[in-house]
C-alpha cells in the first residue's frame, strides 16, 4: 500500500513526526514545526482535527498525565487547542512545498469531511476510537487508507476494529500501530513483541506509535519489522500544553530519525552472504603443507595445518580435505607453504 507516493512495507519505515497540538493552534509554530519535520528526514507530521464539544463532556476527568495543568478543566483545555480549519488548509500547503506529508487525527465526523474534503492522504485514527465502531465505520466509508492506533485495547477490541474494518473494504489499506496510552510510556509498558504477531495475524503493515522518552522502542520495533513509526515532537518542551513535556526537540527528532534510517539499513537482508566489506577483510584460515616432503609422498592429515594470513588459498573444508589426503605431492616441499590444487 501507498501513503501518497510513500510505498509503506518494512524495508522502508514511514517515519510520522508527531506534532499533535503542539503548536498550540498559533500557524506560525505550525509552520516551523513543518520545517523541523521535513529537515529531520520525516516522512509525514501529523496534527488533530476536532471540534472540542463534539468530542468533550464538560466535566470531563484529565488523565493523569494533564493533572499537572492545574486551575484548568480538561473541557477547557481542549478548547483552547481546538485547530482552526483555515490555518490547516494553510498548513497542508505549506506541507506540500516542503515535501512532507501532512496527515492529521480527526476526532469527529465533521473533522472526518473536512480532512477528506481537504484532500487528506490517510486517516490516522486515534487510541481512544479504536472501540468507536460507528466512527471507524464513517471513517472507512471515505476509502482512503488509514493508521488505526491500538492503545488502551485488548486483542479482542484489536481483532473485532481489524475486521470490521476489513468488512468495509480497507483490509488492503491498514496500517496497525502497537501504541501505550501513557504520556511518557514506561519502556515495560511498551510490549513491541506484539507487532510480529500482528504481522502475522492480520497480514498488514504494522508499526509503533512510540510514548517513550528515549529511542529504544522505536528501533527495537525497526527490528521487529515495524513498517511505520511515529513520535510527538516539539518545538520546545517548556512551552505550554499538554504533551509538550514527553515531546521531543527538533534536535532529538533528527537524532531519531536518523537511528532509525540506520537500524533499516542494518536489518540488510535475510540470506546470509559475504558482504562487500568483508570482502576486503577475509583473513579465514587456509590450507598450509607443513611437513617437508619429497615429489610423490602420499598426504596425510599430519602433513596439513590451517593458518591465517593470506585472502588467496584452500578453505579446510571437510570436502576440501577429503580431496587432498591420500593423493601425491607433485613437487618437493622444503618448507611450509600454502597449499594450492596443482600441487597435487
Amino acid at each position: 500500500m501507498k501513503i501518497k507516493n510513500k510505498k509503506i512495507d518494512c524495508g522502508s519505515v514511514f517515519v510520522i513526526a508527531e506534532a499533535g497540538v503542539n503548536h498550540n493552534n498559533k500557524l506560525s509554530l505550525a509552520y516551523k514545526m513543518i520545517d523541523e519535520a521535513a529537515k529531520a528526514g520525516a516522512d509525514a507530521i501529523k496534527f488533530q482535527t476536532f471540534i472540542a464539544n463534539k468530542i468533550q463532556l464538560p466535566n470531563s476527568t484529565k488523565p493523569n498525565y494533564q493533572k499537572k495543568i492545574r486551575g484548568k478543566k480538561y473541557k477547557n483545555i481542549i478548547e483552547e487547542l481546538e485547530p482552526s480549519f483555515d490555518d490547516q488548509i494553510k498548513m497542508m500547503k505549506y506541507c506540500k512545498k516542503k515535501n512532507i506529508i501532512f496527515l492529521s487525527t480527526p476526532y469527529d465526523n465533521e473533522s472526518v469531511d473536512f480532512l477528506d474534503k481537504m484532500g487528506i492522504s490517510a486517516f490516522k485514527i486515534s487510541s481512544s476510537d479504536t472501540t468507536n465502531h460507528s466512527f471507524l465505520e464513517y471513517v472507512a466509508n471515505k476509502k482512503k487508507p488509514i493508521i488505526l492506533s491500538t492503545g488502551m485495547s485488548n486483542s479482542e477490541y484489536v481483532d473485532v476494529a481489524v475486521k470490521l474494518l476489513k468488512r468495509k473494504g480497507i483490509g488492503n489499506n491498514l496500517i496497525l500501530l502497537q501504541a501505550t496510552s501513557d504520556y511518557p510510556t514506561p519502556n515495560d509498558d511498551v510490549n513491541i513483541r506484539v507487532i510480529p504477531s500482528f504481522s502475522k495475524k492480520y497480514k498488514i503493515p504494522v508499526g509503533l506509535s512510540d510514548h517513550t522518552s528515549d529511542d529504544v522502542a522505536s528501533l527495537g520495533a525497526v527490528a521487529l519489522g515495524a513498517s511505520v513509526v511515529e513520535k510527538h515532537f516539539t518545538l520546545n518542551r517548556k512551552l505550554p500544553g499538554p504533551d509538550q513535556t514527553s515531546s521531543l526537540e527538533p534536535k532529538e527528532l533528527s537524532q531519531w530519525i536518523s537511528k532509525i534510517r540506520i537500524m533499516e539499513k542494518s536489518l540488510g537482508s535475510d540470506k546470509k552472504f559475504i558482504t562487500k566489506s568483508e570482502k576486503n577483510n577475509l583473513t579465514m584460515r587456509k590450507i598450509i603443507v607443513l611437513k617437508p616432503m619429497k615429489k610423490n609422498t602420499k598426504i596425510t592429515s599430519k602433513m596439513l595445518l590451517t593458518m591465517r594470513g593470506t585472502k588467496n588459498g584452500i578453505l579446510p573444508l571437510k570436502s576440501n580435505i577429503s580431496k587432498i589426503l591420500g593423493k601425491k605431492i607433485k613437487c618437493n616441499i622444503i618448507t611450509a607453504k600454502q597449499f594450492s590444487w596443482d600441487m597435487i
